[in-house]
């Protein structure tokens, strides 16, 4: 954080470009990757923080033209917690944001619609495989065992029972293998 700092005070910091590539599994599509440099800085001096924000806000205007979006920049105490990709990270813990919590359990509804209209496909079972271990992933790295046991043994459809099976104590979905 100090080193992107000292960067945009000294007009040096330069963006890095991206890069686009093909992925053909589950399904084929255009990735684009880019380097962020998105930072969260905690400081214990209001004012150095606001000198922060004017420094970057001046550099991104005069050196690339950019306007730092307003909504963009959070001042707020602590003890509040920080959103930070997909979890709330708070003194001495981190916690699975809501809204990660809100998306699993829609993408759980979705599958269970799926399986309710038809007999999924091989394609709608590898998005099902897709979908839930993009969830479990990020949610196995927090203490979130039980809330990932209540959402998925409560709210997962019977029917995928069938066709999956749980891993890892409960942090990866497999498919069964005749159904692979």
């Amino acid at each position: 954080m100090i080193e992107l700092f000292d960067e945009i005070i000294n007009l040096r910091y330069n963006p890095r470009p991206s890069i686009c590539f093909i992925v053909n599994k589950p399904m084929k599509r255009e990735v684009f990757a880019a380097d962020f440099r998105d930072r969260i800085v905690v400081h214990t001096d209001l004012n150095y923080l606001k000198t922060v924000i004017v420094a970057a806000c001046k550099y991104l205007a005069t050196k690339l033209r950019l306007q730092l979006h307003p909504r963009k920049i959070y001042l707020q105490h602590f003890s509040k917690g920080v959103k930070f990709l997909g979890t709330v990270i708070l003194p001495h813990r981190i916690y699975i944001a809501n809204r990660t919590k809100g998306n699993f359990y829609d993408a759980i509804q979705r599958q269970n619609e799926i399986a309710r209209n038809h007999k999924p496909t091989k394609e709608d079972r590898l998005h099902f495989i897709s979908s839930m271990n993009s969830y479990l992933g990020i949610m196995k790295h927090y203490k979130s065992y039980k809330l990932r046991k209540n959402m998925i043994f409560k709210l997962l459809s019977c029917w995928w029972w069938n066709l999956v099976s749980l891993r890892g104590g409960i942090a990866k979905f497999a498919l069964k293998q005749k159904f692979k």
